[in-house]
């Protein structure tokens, strides 16, 4: 369902419940996010959330620089051979005990599969031998940085309450021209009509208390 629909969906019902509808798309909208958010970040937090396939999504063709090893923020990657970044910040992303939700990168053919990691498990892992050499990404001040190789574009697979701002990333998007109100609302499909229903019960209270605040408010003044 995207943005425009859902929108729709509890704009309709307000209308239909109120002969005042004064009510911007963009409240809307902001109210349904803030829904989402917080039944997301319950998820994430007892794991659901990876059985909800829908709301993760793939981003093509996302560009990393090379930066200075001598300036990198992270010390623990001050001693790497190399270090590559997002060239721009990432948007939001949720976040749990677990980590974030940018799952994994890839390289653009394949060849390369990045997973998530900690500074200090970063380090535990530099100094393990006899073992498969794994490589990681770790996320810090909205960056992505790859250490101890060159890593020029890869693709980026996890979940953004900004999906418009995630796609923008992307250096081969067909969707970057979109409006935001055509980009797919994130939410887990099941719990959509609870999302809707608690930003309608929300904004019909917001509206109440507005009513109350102003008992000679003039729909047509």
């Amino acid at each position: 369902m995207s943005n425009n629909e859902i929108t729709t969906i509890v704009l309709d019902t307000l209308k239909a419940n109120s002969k005042d509808s004064r009510i911007s798309r963009r409240l809307v909208l902001a109210t349904l996010e803030s829904k989402s958010k917080f039944y997301i970040s319950q998820k994430l937090n007892d794991k659901s959330l990876y059985r909800e396939a829908n709301i993760y999504k793939e981003i093509p063709c996302v560009e990393f620089i090379k930066i200075d090893i001598i300036k990198c923020p992270i010390i623990e990657f001050r001693r790497c051979n190399i270090l590559m970044r997002t060239r721009e910040k990432l948007p939001e992303l949720f976040w749990s005990k677990y980590g974030s939700t940018l799952k994994e990168i890839t390289s653009i053919d394949g060849e390369y599969t990045f997973d998530p990691t900690t500074v200090s498990q970063y380090r535990k892992n530099k100094q393990r031998t006899g073992k498969t050499k794994k490589n990681y990404f770790y996320i810090k001040d909205n960056y992505a940085y790859i250490p101890d190789i060159e890593f020029l574009m890869g693709n980026l697979y996890g979940i953004s309450p900004d999906l418009y701002e995630l796609e923008q990333l992307s250096e081969c998007s067909d969707n970057k021209c979109d409006s935001v109100w055509d980009f797919e609302f994130v939410c887990p499909n099941k719990l959509e009509e609870i999302v809707i229903q608690e930003t309608i019960k929300q904004l019909s209270v917001t509206k109440q208390i507005q009513e109350d605040v102003n008992p000679n408010l003039n729909p047509n003044g």
